[in-house]
C-alpha cells in the first residue's frame, strides 16, 4: 500500500532506487496512456486510478514470476481491457511466467495458456488450453434429443433461450452434433459445471 501523502513521480524515484529490474521509462510510458499526472498525490488518485499506478510498477519490473492477484479489481472495462493487452504485447514473453487470480474470467480467456480452477484451496481442475479447447463441449439439445443426450452424463444441465444447454467432457463433437447445436463452453460456464459435481459428489458423501 503506497503512503497517500506521496506524489506519483516519488514513488518512481523511490521504486527505481531500491529495485534494480525497474525500468522507469517504461512505468513512465504506461501511466502516459491514462489520466493520472506524476504530481497527483496518491490521496488524490481514485481507486482506478490507484490501481493503474500499481500495474505501471508491476510491469516495469523485468520479473521471470509475476503473480497477479485480481489485477483490474477496480479498473472500468477500457482500462481492463488495455492492462490485458499491455500485458499479453509488452510484457509476457515464452522466458516468462505469469499466475493470474481472477473472478473475472471472461476478461483473461485470450491471454491464458494453461487453467487452474481451485476451491477452498484445493486444486479440482488444471489443464492447458489446448485440452480445454479440445476435451471440453457444450450442447444446445434439441427437445427431442434431451433424454440421448442426458444418458451421456454430461457434467452440468443448465436452461437457456428456452433450451437445455449440456455440458459434455471428453464426448467426441460428431457424437455431440447429432443432439444439437455444440460449441466450445466459456471458461465461466465450465468452472459452474465443475464445481457443481464437487458439490454433489461431497453431499453424496455427506
Amino acid at each position: 500500500v503506497l503512503p497517500r501523502w506521496i506524489r506519483v513521480w516519488q514513488v518512481l524515484d523511490y521504486v527505481a532506487g531500491v529495485h534494480p529490474r525497474f525500468d522507469r521509462a517504461k512505468a513512465e510510458g504506461f501511466l502516459a496512456k491514462t489520466t493520472i499526472r506524476q504530481t497527483s498525490k496518491v490521496r488524490e488518485l481514485s481507486k482506478g486510478m490507484a490501481a493503474q499506478l500499481h500495474l505501471a510498477l508491476i510491469l516495469a519490473i523485468d520479473a521471470r514470476l509475476l503473480v497477479l492477484d485480481e489485477p483490474t479489481l477496480g479498473l472500468d472495462i477500457l482500462y481492463r481491457k488495455q492492462f490485458y493487452d499491455s500485458l499479453l504485447n509488452d510484457y509476457f514473453d515464452r522466458s516468462r511466467t505469469i499466475v493470474v487470480t481472477t473472478h473475472q474470467v471472461e476478461e483473461i480467456e485470450h491471454v491464458l495458456t494453461d487453467l487452474m480452477f481451485m476451491d477452498r484451496g484445493r486444486i479440482i481442475l488444471q489443464c492447458s488450453m489446448e485440452e480445454f479447447e479440445g476435451r471440453y463441449l457444450e450442447v444446445m439439445v434439441r427437445p427431442e434429443q434431451l433424454d440421448a443426450a442426458r444418458a451421456l452424463k454430461p457434467l452440468h444441465e443448465r436452461q437457456g433461450l428456452g433450451r437445455s444447454i449440456l455440458l459434455f467432457d471428453g464426448i467426441g463433437r460428431d457424437t455431440l452434433s447429432a443432439l444439437g447445436e455444440v460449441r466450445s463452453p466459456s471458461i465461466a460456464d465450465l468452472f459452474v459445471a465443475v464445481i457443481g459435481k464437487q458439490a454433489g459428489q461431497a453431499q453424496g458423501a455427506a
